[in-house]
């Protein structure tokens, strides 16, 4: 029998269907993971993106869909809905369901990301208010009430002895033209958007706040208890691809802000390039360096939970009135199961390749 003889062209279709089966068959090996924010996509979550960008979580076998909702309070119901695998809140709202006598969440934390509070008090620079105190009677702008900082802040003002009327803004510039425009007299959002209206031009002055609140960690990640048990192995792929992430950040924060940009490019300002690169570089420290907030002289473990700090958590919910006990089984709150494989790989080569990197 004559051997089969294949003209080129057929010899090339061949080989385009044969490598369509593989890239087929390698897109289905990845696993679908809906990952939520509890405001739009800021700046705050560019280890996200650039996990998304340099294909950390691809390298996981995970496809990544990252959305944003607005505030804790609209994140949890579409999580218990599981139409989000993976939410970014702060811990209040957990913490508040495990309270005796109430239902509670099925929802645990397994990676803590903003290690210290990105949430601050401000005014404008020349504002008579200097201290908390001097809110009491005043009003308050907040992203709306559903924002997962309002029951720690209450708390705070309970502590403090302040009776000041919250009024939800938003984020972004209403919530800045609120405070410019005088219809509110402070301002309670988070550190990154603090940022952005400094470096827009507008001198702002930020109100100490008491060390037991300053002091608590904020975001982290969170998935359902269902998730833990039967997919850690998804939940460790996408905290080791975002650990990664941040070590690439650190070492090379420009193309970090650079690779947000490209996948959010309406999020670049206009302007003279390296201001504006300088200027939303600081944007992104404000809180990315709450994100390295680790113990000194110590190897870092991507993200753990000290389990003081959520002790910490609810002593200031009980002695703020948010909580009418300190009887949390915080085992219902949080895990570091997950910690050791997630931190497992090679940071050098991650910084190496961070201080090689340009973007295109």
């Amino acid at each position: 029998m004559m051997p089969t003889v294949f003209s080129s062209a057929k010899i090339a279709a061949l080989a385009a269907v044969v490598l369509g089966i593989m890239s087929t068959s390698a897109h289905a090996e990845l696993t679908k993971v809906r990952y939520a924010n509890v405001t739009d996509i800021t700046l705050s979550q560019a280890p996200v993106i650039v996990a998304q960008e340099l294909g950390y979580f691809k390298d996981e076998g995970l496809d990544v869909e990252v959305m944003g909702f607005k505030g804790t309070g609209t994140l949890i119901p579409q999580m218990l809905a599981k139409r989000v695998d993976i939410g970014y809140p702060n811990p209040d709202t957990i913490i508040l369901s495990n309270a005796p006598g109430q239902k509670r969440l099925p929802l645990k934390f397994f990676y803590n990301s903003t290690r210290s509070s990105g949430w601050e008090f401000i005014v404008p620079a020349d504002s008579p208010i200097k201290t908390l105190k001097d809110l009491d009677g005043k009003t308050l702008g907040v992203g709306a009430m559903s924002f997962g900082n309002v029951p720690i802040t209450k708390a705070e003002f309970k502590e403090l002895g302040i009776n000041a009327t919250m009024v939800p803004v938003g984020i972004g510039s209403a919530a800045f033209l609120a405070l410019t425009s005088k219809k509110i007299d402070a301002l309670n959002l988070f550190d990154t958007q603090h940022a952005t209206l400094e470096v827009q031009g507008t001198k702002i002055r930020r109100l100490p706040q008491l060390p037991r609140y300053s002091n608590l960690f904020s975001n982290g990640f969170i998935a359902s208890d269902e998730m833990i048990k039967e997919k850690p192995q998804v939940l460790t792929g996408f905290g080791r691809a975002v650990a990664k992430a941040t070590v690439f950040c650190e070492a090379n924060r420009e193309a970090c802000v650079e690779l947000f940009w490209k996948k959010y490019p309406n999020t670049r300002p206009g302007g003279d390039a390296q201001k504006v690169l300088a200027d939303n570089v600081q944007v992104f420290n404000s809180r990315f360096n709450k994100m390295l907030d680790f113990p000194a002289g110590q190897p870092r473990q991507w993200g753990q939970y000290d389990e003081k700090t959520w002790q910490n958590f609810v002593d200031a919910l009980y002695d703020g009135g948010q909580l009418q006990s300190k009887e949390i089984n915080l085992a219902d709150c949080y895990t570091n199961a997950l910690v050791p494989a997630m931190s497992d790989f090679d940071a050098a080569a991650i910084v190496a390749q961070a201080k090689a990197y340009k973007v295109e």
